[in-house]
């Protein structure tokens, strides 16, 4: 009798989960990482010279009935417009054209700072870049759909449990004084000025077994700083990597059955600099404003938790702490507030957002503006400071800056009392040659699982523009009967493309950085809110959208400033492969030798990016004589440097280091590279 109960409660602890089918995907994304701009601080010469970790795409698939939504999650700082519709093209081309469309994918990025750029097509984000390079583009698509055919392959009955819990010591509001402009009343419902709830979604099979993690906590991708060289994923990029190690034991990264995914939030006042900021070599506080102005030549930086070891143990820790939380939440069941079903549903429009008018239910109406950038946004933040003699809080132009200013763009009358109190430097809206420097036209998504929706915005929200969206989405849900008092609305991006920031009417007056880098101005929320209300009213109602408007491809007329190389070679009596320096000691120990370094004659890394794979392993000796991988290049305690030491004869040399800590096992063990040289005249 005990057996029959107990098979009775399997069956139906499997029907309760199998209300869907659900697959999950991992694949590279990592572009050229050696001599590409990278994307995120804009700080000039800021190039890759090698690798800390790879980045990844994470896909999520739901489908009920052959209806289905899929979420894909970069380790970017943010998804190109152009990027997702080529994704969905190579879709198309493999499965049709119903299947996957622009309405049902989703690509949101986790806003790391230090990973390839060049994926954006506007010119102001191709300028930080230089250029829009399809180098970085193209294994950035490869990889995104690798992600989603794995996960499209693995579909099966499962079912999604939505988890939540607070995770401390992790962020930190870096614009506090503008976050105080909110209303008291409105500021009173929350216990903290940023969002400390991790929110995550529990993917398994219909036996009760894990098969990813999908969880969205807002802090920017900012632990490593702008001095950083080597590629990697930031803060989320660890988190992935630490909660997929844990989940997948004995699987080299990267390639175990279990996906954790870490998304990104209302992450736009929020810095993982958790211990706040103060003018560099000394302990004075600041806060990046002319107030708080920095003596000499010091400036105003944000410090993490680790800021004593270095920037990659403040990555490492906000990292690892997301990972913990993670962990913990998929562990215990008291973290659980919901069991997803019902319909799947999804709406998708391409929103020129510079042509809203806010029509409020009190009879009065606003209106967005065309893009313009103010004097804050030169002034960058606490997280990675920009120009000097710029600085936050500024609300006035000066005469030089506004000279200047004209010199790219005279701003109408009409702009500047849409803009106003921003002082503006970049008339980006006004501003049409060559081609529209910031966005006009942007992808807004909602998508359904059950009682739960997300929705891609493409700008930064800061915390209380994320919270305002998603409480008028959901008030909207109910009013139009299609949610309640349980619905869970999450907010995700910067996704489907990029419009920088988005601050509240009130943050915008005090024109910090979130406020200076709000393009279309004052009422920008409002307008998120009615275009969101849109959808939700298209999506009750099960009728299409249908005042879409068309996405501008830029892609031709871009340029790419990216250094050219030619062919590679090899020092006189070397190969490439051979071993410059070598490892110089047979007896290494964490304490007094605790770095192996290793130094090879290489080619370019932007010969092949090794998509999927490795520059770097170091293997174990095992009792048998032979040799297994126990480390590739997307281990946190290995780093691939890379460098010309004679560029005119294309001559490089590939550096690997393994630090060893106390995780590290005795034994023997070897370093291998792997690279790809081009040979002169032959085209590749």
């Amino acid at each position: 009798m005990i057996i029959r109960y107990l098979l009775l409660l399997c069956a139906l602890l499997n029907v309760a989960l199998a209300q869907y089918r659900v697959g999950t995907g991992v694949a590279d994304i990592t572009g050229p990482v050696a001599e590409v701009m990278m994307m995120g601080y804009a700080e000039v010469g800021q190039t890759g010279k090698g690798l800390l970790q790879r980045i990844f795409a994470r896909a999520f698939i739901v489908d009920q009935n052959d209806k289905r939504v899929v979420f894909v999650n970069t380790e970017t700082q943010s998804m190109g417009d152009i990027i997702k519709q080529r994704v969905v093209k190579r879709l198309q081309s493999l499965y049709g054209n119903t299947i996957y469309t622009e309405q049902n994918v989703m690509i949101s990025s986790t806003h790391s700072h230090s990973g390839n750029g060049g994926y954006l097509q506007h010119m102001l984000y191709e300028i930080s870049a230089l250029g829009y390079i399809e180098e970085t583009n193209k294994p950035m698509v490869d990889g995104i759909v690798n992600a989603i055919v794995r996960a499209h392959d693995k579909l099966e009955a499962g079912g999604v449990v939505v988890h939540r819990g607070e995770l401390l010591d992790t962020n930190l509001n870096r614009s506090p004084k503008a976050y105080l402009l909110n209303p008291e009343e409105e500021r009173a419902q929350y216990k903290y000025d940023v969002d400390k709830d991790m929110t995550l979604l529990h993917f398994l099979n219909q036996n009760g077994n894990g098969l990813g993690m999908l969880s969205w906590f807002a802090v920017h991708g900012v632990s490593v700083n702008n001095t950083n060289r080597l590629i990697n994923g930031d803060n989320k990029g660890y988190a992935a990597y630490a909660a997929e190690k844990h989940f997948n034991p004995g699987s080299l990264p990267g390639k175990g059955p279990f996906v954790a995914a870490f998304a990104q939030a209302n992450e736009g006042d929020v810095t993982p600099n958790t211990l706040g900021a103060f003018c560099s070599g000394t302990e004075t506080p600041c806060d990046g404003s002319k107030e708080t102005k920095c003596p000499g030549t010091a400036t105003c930086n944000g410090r993490g938790p680790g800021w004593t070891v270095s920037d990659l143990e403040s990555n490492r820790i906000i990292g690892q702490n997301q990972a913990n939380k993670a962990i913990e939440l998929v562990s215990d069941p008291s973290s659980e507030i919901m069991k997803l079903d019902g319909p799947i549903d999804f709406r998708q429009k391409y929103w020129d957002i510079t042509k809203a008018v806010i029509q409020r239910a009190d009879g009065t109406s606003a209106k967005l503006c065309a893009p313009a950038m103010g004097y804050g946004f030169a002034a960058g933040t606490t997280d990675g400071p920009a120009l000097s003699g710029f600085y936050q809080n500024t609300t006035k132009g000066n005469i030089f800056w506004d000279s200047i200013s004209a010199i790219f763009q005279v701003s109408s009358p009409a702009q500047k009392e849409c803009q106003s109190p921003k002082p503006i430097l970049l008339d980006t809206g006004e501003a049409k040659f060559p081609y529209d420097w910031q966005p006009r036209i942007i992808d807004v998504q909602l998508l359904r699982v059950g009682n739960l929706y997300i929705a891609a915005v493409p700008s930064e929200m800061t915390t209380m523009s994320g919270r305002r969206l998603r409480n008028a989405i959901k008030s909207a849900l109910v009013q139009s009967g299609i949610g309640n008092d349980d619905t869970i609305v999450i907010q995700s991006g910067p996704a489907n493309g990029y419009a920088s920031y988005c601050a509240t009417y009130e943050e915008y007056q005090m024109q910090r950085y979130e406020g200076a880098s709000t393009p279309y101005g004052p009422h920008t929320l409002e307008g998120y809110i009615q275009v969101f209300t849109e959808l939700v009213e298209s999506m009750a109602q099960g009728t299409p959208i249908t005042n879409s408007e068309t996405l501008p491809d830029f892609t031709d007329e871009t340029f790419n400033l990216t250094p050219g190389y030619g062919a590679d070679t090899a020092p006189l009596l070397k190969k490439f492969g051979d071993v410059l320096r070598e490892v110089g000691s047979d007896t290494f120990n964490r304490v007094e030798k605790p770095i192996v370094s290793v130094r090879f004659v290489a080619g370019n890394p932007r010969n092949n990016v090794q998509l999927d794979g490795t520059f770097l392993t170091v293997e174990q000796k095992q009792s048998d004589g032979s040799w297994k991988t126990i480390r590739t290049d997307h281990d946190y305690d290995t780093k691939f440097h890379w460098e010309y030491t004679a560029k005119i004869i294309g001559r490089s040399q590939a550096t690997i280091e393994w630090y060893l800590d106390e995780s590290t096992e005795t034994g023997t063990f070897r370093i291998g590279y792997f690279g790809h040289h081009k040979v002169a005249l032959s085209g590749g």
